[in-house]
């Protein structure tokens, strides 16, 4: 196979990041930083690769900037049998962030996610999770 620039850039993604397991799905998570964690989730059919800057200036800024693919998208493993519906996407989301130990966390979405947005966070708040503490819609 050619090496093509794409295919750099994708295998410079990948090796800027890390491959965990949630929800019996292996999926890939950029995660840079410490402190307070913020989680960048992105919109579809989008993946981590969109917040690839902001996470380094969240890093700048003494913060823990995360973003993580869903499954079929980016780098993660696309199961036939996976729920790819907003319910399923956020069940994911929920069980990424017990994987990646984040207790707490502050919430950033694409604004192409806005009814992600409000299913996460139905899903932490209905649920009696205390984990999102604060949430914003980002607008490119």
């Amino acid at each position: 196979m050619k090496d093509t620039a794409t295919e750099r850039v994708i295998a410079a993604h990948r090796a800027s990041g890390r491959f965990f397991e949630a929800a019996g799905i292996r999926s890939f998570a950029l995660d840079y930083g410490s402190g307070p964690a913020v989680v960048c989730l992105h919109g579809v059919p989008t993946s981590s690769f969109l917040y690839r800057k902001v996470l380094r200036a969240l890093q700048e800024r003494g913060l823990r900037g995360i973003s993580f693919d869903f499954p079929g998208l980016g780098l993660a493993e696309r199961p036939e049998d996976f729920d790819y519906s907003f319910s399923g996407l956020t069940a994911f989301c929920a069980a990424a962030v017990d994987a990646l130990g984040l207790d707490k966390f502050h919430l950033a979405v694409h604004e192409s996610l806005s009814l992600e947005h409000q299913l996460v966070l139905e899903y932490f708040y209905l649920r009696g999770y205390n984990q999102v503490e604060a949430a914003q819609v980002l607008h490119p």
